[in-house]
């Protein structure tokens, strides 16, 4: 029996060391097949798209070379607008280019301009500019690709059958932009059902006569069907250069005939729009979005690239999907056979060696090789590595008790006092001359300031030393002590004592917080113990702090219980700062401040609890004083919110500021109107008078520029009363009145434009608390301004309906719209909107800032949508009240 259990123990021993390795193999392979699916599913989901494209515009900078001297834009710039005239210019003016370019005898030439309807007003430009291109014999028109709702139908507009008919060839002129909105890319080919365009540039070669590799379209004809947006043949564009890289000469020069001989002869000539001001530019990876790209030569890029072989293709997801998860797991078979440091040197050398692969494809294959997922995948596996490697030395507990004194030690409570900058900051409230920083031996490690020399050392807390005027305490493990020296005469009080000795806890970094039991389960039980007292002193030292701020804060559960509240918060809730309303119910202290601009507690604290929301609401205590009120979800656990804490702040003299900024400003408004209304009513007296046909004509001028003041004087005061909540007297207000009453206002201003008024009400009476006069103005001028900016001919609507416990109240219109990038700041003050198509419109740009005062101080929201061509719609909701039953 003895020699069979040494057997199987030796057999035993044998075995054990095949385990660990057996695992080892079984972690790599898990770890590289984690890393691998992480990366595949990172290509796959193009979560890192926006890092790829950032190092693909990076890369692209090195492509950047000369311009191609066959290629020429001629430019419709600033220049040519100040010399023909606003855009888009009469017919007659194209076809003079072309007559100037035929004497040059170009290769080709492009225009990069839409000739999609002829023009009634003059058919004879329409003629001429035909006869031209007929004429030319080597001329380009564009086919615009578009889609002009979201998700909406595409479509496709082609020259004017009259242009067309004569033009050698058409080809469309789309370039795709990423979701960064940079436009980076194209389609070669693309075209709805059966009419396939091939782009612009390749049309341009083919009427050149130059002989370039062009890509085959990969649509079957007959295959095609009506209505389907089709492209294909991707390519990226291998940019030349920023912005003004290519040889431009402006549009006018060309035709005054201003530029040397021979200048188009045998070029590829590109016609279109360069001036900042007509919008026709994009953003591109060599501009940026501070200076744009004319699209005029975004097609010269992509121009040159045909003509000279550079397009940029991207690789297909195969190989990059192959790559990827190669340089993802091949770390992870490398690792076990390298040590720590020549580990992350391997990890290094993948990551940069990732991003020079990616670089030389681009470069010398012109192929783009999206190399962040790999990135991210080498990056995270030597951390990951490692940590298994850790994992597998230490034990949970230890990890855990570990990571618990870790965080501790990141507290600023918890660190040790800085030596330097406590010595620093005591001579400023105690009388100490200089400090110094003694070894054990005796000798000076550090000193500042006057030094004297010292008896001897001290061996505990806050020994004082008469003969030296010196304070000492021991301050590290090594056996160094601190020395401070006072100035003669002085000695250290209790509190100075007092203050001294903490100062030598802490330099010695406070109270131990380690067992010192040799037993190991003992010692975890006493570090649990010290990091239970810990939290205690942390939750006193935030308690403490709380209570000297002079906001009031408190912070309560989820389920309405006041965990922790400061003075100034008891002062505000019980009247008394000494009070203790900790641990009691939120809502039995919530009466003696009451929120402003319609809001409720309830729907405060619900927004936070369940949509974890920040707010924030202008309150009023009961003893009169103005508060500002936030509130602010706290997450200890997960995901969920476990808490809430609410500031309180008092804004009592900022009210009282902005009301008095109220008054002034009220008061100069009321004094500017009254000399402007005597002005009017001289200039009356005066055109009364028959006065000659130029003195009558300044006296016009004089009066519209008076009205206009007035106006703006009127809108002041309105926008003052607005803001001013002091002057609003809420009471219940009937919104179908309110609409109704607005109409009347505004019906000979819509009648005099031939645009009719409709009203949609879904209920017969909508009430809600407010100020009547405000809300009528409010709407009276959404409706003013949708008649203002909308065409004769069209319809304004007022819809009202009931959404919940919220009216809404919708101005739609059939007018010009307003581009994306104005509506943020739609509602700011002096505001317009820029629009060169209507500049005989004007405004002062108060209205819409007025609308969105008023409705603000009614505890409402307003929105607006609109699209440029496509109308307005401008919506408020106010909070509907419930009337008491007669």
């Amino acid at each position: 029996m003895a020699v069979t259990g040494a057997i199987r123990d030796a057999a035993f021993a044998l075995r054990a060391p095949a385990k660990p390795r057996s695992l080892a193999w079984g972690e790599r392979l898990l770890l590289a097949l984690i890393l691998g699916g992480l990366a595949a599913l990172l290509l796959h989901q193009d979560w890192l798209w926006r890092w790829d494209q950032l190092l693909y515009d990076a890369q692209l900078q090195l492509l950047t070379g000369p311009a191609s001297e066959e290629i020429v834009i001629i430019g419709v710039d600033e220049q040519s607008l100040a010399e023909f005239g606003r855009w888009p210019w009469r017919r007659e003016i194209h076809a003079s280019l072309l007559d100037r370019l035929a004497v040059e005898k170009p290769r080709v030439v492009a225009f990069d301009i839409i000739f999609a309807e002829p023009d009634p007003s003059n058919p004879r430009g329409d003629r001429l500019l035909a006869e031209a291109i007929g004429r030319s014999g080597n001329v380009v028109l564009p086919v615009l690709m578009e889609q002009r709702v979201q998700g909406g139908m595409p479509t496709e507009t082609l020259p004017h059958p009259q242009f067309a008919e004569q033009a050698a060839a058409m080809g469309h002129v789309h370039v795709e932009l990423d979701p960064d909105g940079i436009a980076r890319r194209l389609f070669l080919y693309e075209g709805l059902g059966g009419s396939y365009w091939p782009h612009l540039t390749m049309v341009m070669l083919q009427v050149a006569g130059i002989a370039v590799p062009i890509y085959p379209e990969a649509v079957e004809k007959g295959t095609t069907r009506p209505g389907v947006w089709y492209r294909d043949r991707q390519l990226l564009i291998p940019y030349a250069g920023p912005p003004g890289h290519f040889q431009k000469i402006s549009y006018e020069q060309v035709v005054r005939g201003d530029f040397i001989p021979g200048t188009f002869t045998d070029k590829l000539v590109l016609v279109g729009v360069t001036a900042a001001g007509l919008g026709d530019a994009l953003p591109t990876p060599v501009s940026g979005y501070s200076h744009s790209m004319p699209g005029v030569e975004i097609n010269a890029n992509m121009l040159q690239a045909l003509l000279t072989g550079g397009r940029i293709t991207a690789l297909d997801w195969r190989p990059v999907l192959l790559m990827t998860v190669l340089l993802a797991m091949l770390p992870m078979f490398a690792y076990p056979f390298l040590g720590p440091r020549n580990s992350l040197l391997l990890a290094a050398t993948l990551f940069i060696g990732t991003l020079c692969l990616s670089a030389a494809l681009l470069l010398l294959a012109r192929s783009w090789f999206p190399p962040v997922a790999a990135l991210v995948a080498i990056s995270l596996g030597y951390p990951l590595w490692s940590w298994r490697r850790l994992e597998r030395a230490v034990r949970f507990l230890e990890q855990e008790l570990d990571d618990l004194h870790r965080q501790r030690a990141e507290l600023a409570i918890h660190q040790g006092t800085d030596l330097q900058i406590a010595a620093a900051f005591l001579p400023h409230i105690l009388p100490v001359q200089g400090w110094a920083l003694l070894g054990a031996d005796g000798t000076i490690r550090k000193q500042s300031g006057q030094v004297r020399t010292v008896s001897r050392l001290s061996s505990k807390d806050g020994r004082w030393d008469p003969a030296s005027s010196s304070w000492t305490t021991p301050c590290e493990t090594d056996g160094s002590t601190l020395v401070l020296f006072w100035a003669k005469g002085n000695e250290p009080g209790d509190d100075e004592r007092s203050l001294l000795n903490g100062l030598a806890r802490q330099l010695r970094g406070g109270e131990s917080t380690a067992g010192h039991s040799t037993d190991l389960l003992q010692s975890r039980i006493e570090q649990v113990k010290a990091a239970t007292r810990q939290l205690g002193e942390l939750r006193r030292f935030v308690e403490d702090a709380l209570s000297f701020m002079s906001d009031g804060v408190l912070v309560v559960d989820a389920f309405g219980k006041i965990l922790i509240a400061n003075e100034r918060a008891a002062l505000y809730l019980a009247g008394d700062p000494a009070a203790q309303i900790s641990d009691s119910a939120l809502h039995d202290y919530l009466q003696s401040v009451e929120l402003q601009d319609g809001s409720s507690w309830d729907e405060l604290l619900r927004k936070v609890l369940l949509e974890a929301g920040r707010v924030q609401c202008n309150a009023q205590h009961a003893d009169g004083r103005d508060l500002l009120v936030q509130i602010a979800p706290l997450t200890v656990h997960g995901e969920e919110t476990d808490a809430l804490v609410i500031n309180f702040s008092d804004i009592s003299n900022l009210r009282a500021s902005e009301r008095k900024r109220s008054e002034l400003l009220n008061f100069l408004s009321h004094d500017l109107r009254s000399p402007l209304v005597s002005m009017l009513a001289l200039l009356e007296l005066a055109n009364s008078r028959k006065p000659d046909e130029a003195m009558g004509k300044l006296l016009e001028r004089m009066r519209g520029n008076t009205e206009r003041t007035l106006s703006l004087a009127e809108q002041f005061l309105q926008l003052a009363r607005a803001e001013n909540s002091d002057s609003y007297a809420f009471s219940e207000v009937d919104l179908v009145a309110v609409i109704w009453n607005a109409h009347e206002q505004v019906w000979a201003q819509a009648k005099a434009s031939n645009i009719q008024l409709h009203n949609e009400l879904q209920v017969e009476d909508a009430w809600v608390n407010g100020e009547g006069g405000l809300l009528e103005r409010a709407l009276i001028n959404l409706l003013t301004n949708a008649i203002k900016y909308s065409p004769a001919g069209t319809r304004v609507t007022v819809h009202l309906s009931r959404e919940g416990d919220r009216y809404r109240v919708c101005v739609t219109d059939e007018g010009f719209g307003i581009a994306s990038e104005s509506l943020p700041s739609l509602f700011d003050r002096f505001q317009r909107v820029s629009n060169p198509e209507h500049a005989e419109i004007t405004g002062a740009g108060l209205g819409l800032a007025f609308v969105d005062a008023v409705v603000t101080r009614h505890g409402g929201r307003i929105s607006v949508q609109s699209a440029p061509g496509q109308g307005s719609i401008f919506c408020f909701e106010l909070r509907a009240v419930q009337l008491p039953v007669m």
